[in-house]
Parts: C-alpha cells; sequence; structure tokens
C-alpha cells in the first residue's frame, strides 16, 4: 500500500479555500483494473489516473471522472472542466428534489449520474448504519468487485474515492484495516500533484474514520448515517 503524511495535512491543506465541497475539507462496463498490486499481503488498489476538481463544488464530478477512467469507461468529449461540468449538469438536474443550497450533490444525483454516464447497473447510495457496515461495504466493493467507492466524509460535506484497501483478518466481509483515496481538491482546485505523488493517500482505518463520519449537515435518508457510493447496494432517495 501507498504511504502518506497523517490525514491531518492530507486534508486540511483545502480547508476554507472555497464554498460547497470545499467549505469545510480538509480522496465499456469493464471491472477497474483487477491486477492489483498485493503488497503488503491482504492490499489490493485498483489502477486509476488522479483528476483534480475544476470547481469548488466539483468534487463528486472527479470523483466519478476518476471511476470510470478506472472503468476504462469512454468520458464525455473535452478537457477536465468539460469533462466535469456534464457530470454536473446531469447531477443538478437529477437532485433528489434538493435545491444547489440545500444539498448541491446529493448522493442520489452521484449514483444515477455515475450509473447513466458509466452504463452501469447496481450502483447504489443506500446509507449505511454503522461505520463498521459502511467499511465493509468499501472492502467488499473493492476486493470482490474491483470497483473504488465514493464516501462522504466530515459530516457529509466532500466526496473523496477510495481505491485500495488492506484487508483484515475478517476479509472483505469485514471494515479493512487501512484504505487508499483520492482527494480530488488534495492539491486544490485545478491543480496537479506534484512529480513524486499520483494524487493517493493511504491511511489506517481507524485514522479514516476520524473524517469518515455521519452525515450531520443534511436531511433525509442519509441523515446520521454513514453516507456512500458504491456497487452492489441499493439505490435510495
Amino acid at each position: 500500500m501507498r504511504h502518506s503524511r497523517p490525514i491531518a495535512i492530507a486534508l486540511a491543506s483545502s480547508v476554507g479555500l472555497l464554498a460547497g465541497c470545499a467549505s469545510v475539507l480538509i480522496p465499456s462496463n469493464s471491472p477497474a483494473n483487477a491486477s492489483a498490486v498485493v503488497s503488503p499481503p491482504g492490499a489490493i488498489e485498483l489502477d486509476y489516473s488522479y483528476h483534480s476538481q475544476q470547481d469548488g463544488d466539483w468534487c463528486d464530478p472527479a470523483d466519478i471522472e476518476m471511476w470510470l477512467q478506472a472503468d476504462g469507461i469512454a468520458l464525455p468529449s473535452g478537457d477536465d472542466h468539460a469533462v466535469q461540468q456534464t457530470f454536473w449538469s446531469y447531477e443538478t438536474s437529477h437532485n433528489d428534489g434538493y435545491t444547489i443550497a440545500q444539498w448541491n450533490a446529493s448522493p442520489y444525483a452521484v449514483a444515477v449520474t455515475l450509473a447513466q454516464y458509466g452504463h452501469l447497473s447496481g450502483i447504489g447510495d443506500a446509507p449505511q448504519p454503522t461505520l463498521a457496515a459502511a467499511g465493509s461495504v468499501i472492502s467488499h466493493s473493492v476486493a470482490m468487485l474491483h470497483q473504488p467507492v465514493i464516501v462522504m466524509i466530515y459530516g457529509a460535506t466532500h466526496y473523496v474515492l477510495i481505491t485500495g484497501v488492506q484487508l483484515g483478518s475478517g476479509g472483505a466481509d469485514a471494515p479493512p484495516l487501512a484504505v487508499t483515496f483520492a482527494n480530488p481538491l488534495a492539491f486544490g482546485v485545478s491543480a496537479t500533484p506534484p512529480a513524486d505523488s499520483d494524487g493517493a493517500e493511504t491511511m489506517s482505518w481507524s485514522d479514516f474514520a476520524t473524517s469518515y463520519t455521519t452525515d450531520t449537515n443534511h436531511g433525509g435518508v442519509w441523515a446520521g448515517e454513514w453516507v456512500l457510493i458504491a456497487s452492489g447496494i441499493p439505490l435510495v432517495r
């Protein structure tokens, strides 16, 4: 697994830069590359290419862009800004009845946009009642389905993309020991990673869980729950 600086530093660099995702910040149907790096034992990492968000609110379109590219699915035409604008426009017109002021990209909007442009079935946004349940979904999605997972951190205010897990004794049916994730705002809006970085951060599950908290900022079915968008869970609204 990749190793990185602690989460307080890794994500805090974006605090207060912008509104929306950044306001409280501190990562064809062919599956994502399953020829994962397995080091240390139990670690699975999916190949992906990092993309920063091109607008202060576009953490979710950037995550979708990285997910679909990892799956080998053709993206909409244009540069990163055009691709993310396409996803954002679809999200805001399928936002589960929320206004932009209420929730600028609901989990439902992210899930249906991912399914629409990825021509994917089985993409869901079902809230998870416990951190352990959410961790089990993440382990299963990455290790067994070879698909990334989008999670909302810091009270459901920012989306990051999980691309790797290190499994523990419970295997893919339990929370991972560690996760690797891409934070689309880690280096700033429209930024590229430094030459010595691929944009990934790796940390222990317990450290990640200090940021992966329940939804304390929005209502609906996700209120008070752990929010994620993953393969193999129901789509709710």
